[in-house]
């Protein structure tokens, strides 16, 4: 068997990949269970994601993930959509960021669920990739962020 350094980057990255997959997976399941893991899996194949078509869809996880995002960073739900507060605006990021990520909506959809412009919504999902590309420099927000995620695709896999 070859060793790991005498492989090329792209090989150590996918291997680097699949380790961090089972490494995530055996997480899972030692959180719900496998048959569960299993059932969550095989609801991703069929529904990977929802169409923008699907209004009803839409509104229902957008008003799960608001939700969520309101309880896993702690704020006040009055405040939630006009604080200027560093919280309230990194859980709004958030809430935009997992809706493009989980459904097939548009920024300006997201926009007018939010009563932003387009370019805020892209302009916010951006910012938390790379936040989240770093997260030893945002280690709060990225457990927060996390923490609304995976009760996210817990929701989402559902979802008929």
């Amino acid at each position: 068997m070859e060793s790991l350094n005498s492989q090329s980057k792209p090989e150590r990255a996918t291997i680097s990949n699949y380790l961090t997959l089972q490494k995530n997976l055996d997480e899972v399941i030692g959180k719900i269970g496998l048959c569960r893991t299993i059932e969550l899996v095989k609801s991703f194949i069929d529904n990977s994601s929802i169409g923008v078509n699907e209004t009803e869809k839409f509104k229902l996880i957008a008003t799960y993930i608001i939700a969520q995002t309101i309880r896993s960073f702690d704020l006040k739900e009055d405040d939630f959509y006009t604080s200027k507060i560093r919280e309230y605006r990194d859980a709004r990021m958030a809430c935009f960021h997992l809706l493009k990520r989980y459904t097939d909506c548009s920024y300006a959809k997201i926009g007018e669920a939010f009563e932003q412009k387009k370019r805020n919504i892209l302009y916010f999902c951006q910012k938390c990739d790379e936040m989240l590309s770093i997260p030893d420099f945002y280690p709060v927000f990225t457990s927060r962020y996390k923490r609304v995620e995976d009760q996210v695709l817990l929701f989402i896999s559902k979802l008929p």
